[in-house]
């Protein structure tokens, strides 16, 4: 009896055990999809940010009159007063133009008018200069890239014109109602004239051939600044990318670099020059078409570095897609410290890069180096200008091909510190960018 029970027991598993094996030869795996923000258990390494506070214009432009005027730059009081105050007021109603339909005489309006130009570099798409304005009623479908917004009194005081400039040469955009008032433009013209506690005017004066670029009259002060920075480590860089580090394969190069791969994604670290580049192949690959819509990719730019690496410092949307670029979405975000932008092409510094399709990034290439911001010390330096500057201009060899010349900080990198040294940059035709020696 007892053998016969064990017999009918073993017919009864093999039995089991054949449909078992049918069941997992022949039936259809269920893979559940995996959105970007759920397959890293990412460790946060650094800090956040939301993407308004990556949007603010590069140069603030008063127009005094009187052939007057005058730069303001990033962190200065008059800087943030124009900024917080034009953020503030309503800009409603945008009717789209040439530049020769608005029957306006540029040059008096530079130089004759009060008025304010504010600059963002190169250019903020409508419906994300939305999110750090008061953009009201419909907004143009074309979603034009918006270069800089001047706003200016007429001859009578009562009434103020605002016209945003596009990337595309003769397109712009006439506001039809704007609470900004007269009294508004005058007040910042006479808070940037009043004179220091000592009675010594503060302002600095600037010239312009054109009103493309403007130069000071005289020597300006900024901080030259040391910032102690340390490294992300591999295994913090390994544990942010991946779904288990463990599994990943090392890869070392001729050159030094160091490659981690899950066979998924990968990551390149060039530890010589201190810089990372993240790609995802499958996003790379991914089908896209022209309707890829910008914001929700840059979106998805700065929530990727907010769970991968962090911000830790400043940093300005640079660089924005062109208009017929298809789905593969390119962005720079452009590093600041204090008053300006860092800026070096010599050196994996002041920039990240990021390639983003339908929310997905598809690259993602940034410094390894973490500046300390608490352990920073700075002294007062001055950089030229007037006749001197002008000297300098004259005899750049490429004088011909500038379409902006600006204060930057060029960073000077050693074993444990980075020196940012005030100069005058130049921004040239080609999108590069060099310093007058």
């Amino acid at each position: 009896m007892i053998e016969k029970l064990k017999s009918a027991s073993l017919v009864l598993l093999v039995g089991l055990s054949l449909v078992q094996s049918y069941f997992l030869s022949y039936s259809p795996p269920n893979f559940d999809p995996l959105v970007q923000d759920e397959y890293v258990k990412t460790d946060r390494l650094g800090s956040q940010a939301l993407l308004e506070e990556l949007l603010f214009p590069d140069q603030v432009i008063l127009h005094l009159g009187n052939q007057q005027h005058t730069v303001l730059y990033r962190e200065s009081d008059a800087y943030k007063m124009v900024v917080e105050s034009v953020n503030q007021r309503t800009l409603d109603g945008f009717r789209k133009m040439s530049t020769s339909a608005l029957n306006i005489n540029w040059e008096d309006v530079r130089n004759k008018q009060q008025g304010v130009e504010v600059r963002f570099r190169d250019g903020i798409p409508f419906n994300v200069l939305q999110r750090m304005m008061q953009l009201k009623g419909e907004l143009p479908l074309d979603n034009d890239t918006i270069t800089r917004i001047w706003i200016f009194v007429k001859d009578s005081k009562d009434e103020v014109r605002t016209v945003l400039f596009t990337d595309t040469p003769n397109l712009v955009y006439e506001v039809q109602k704007s609470d900004i008032s007269g009294t508004d433009i005058e007040r910042f013209a006479t808070e940037v004239q009043k004179p220091d506690a000592s009675g010594n005017p503060v302002m600095v004066p600037y010239k312009t051939t054109n009103g493309d670029f403007y130069v000071p009259l005289k020597p300006i002060n900024f901080a030259s600044v040391k910032l102690p920075f340390k490294l992300f480590t591999a295994d913090q860089l390994k544990r942010s990318f991946f779904v288990d580090p463990a599994i990943t394969r090392n890869l070392s190069e001729r050159d030094g670099s160091e490659i981690y791969t899950d066979a998924k994604r990968g990551l390149q670290l060039k530890n010589d020059q201190r810089w990372m580049t993240y790609s995802d192949p499958v996003a790379a690959a991914t089908s896209v078409d022209n309707k890829a819509d910008l914001q929700d990719n840059l979106l998805s730019a700065v929530q990727f570095v907010n769970q991968h690496g962090g911000w830790n410092g400043t940093y300005s949307l640079q660089k924005v897609p062109q208009r017929l670029l298809p789905g593969n979405q390119p962005f720079i975000f452009r590093q600041y410290y204090g008053h300006l932008p860092v800026i070096d092409q010599r050196a994996n510094i002041g920039y990240m890069k990021m390639v983003v399709q339908k929310g997905v990034v598809a690259s993602y290439e940034r410094s390894t180096m973490i500046p300390d911001a608490n352990g920073a010390t700075s002294k007062e330096v001055t950089i030229i200008g007037g006749e001197a500057l002008d000297e300098k201009l004259n005899e750049y060899s490429k004088k011909h091909a500038v379409i902006s010349i600006f204060p930057a900080y060029r960073p000077y990198v050693n074993e444990q510190s980075i020196d940012l040294v005030p100069a005058w940059a130049v921004e040239l035709r080609d999108g590069s960018y060099e310093f007058l020696e």
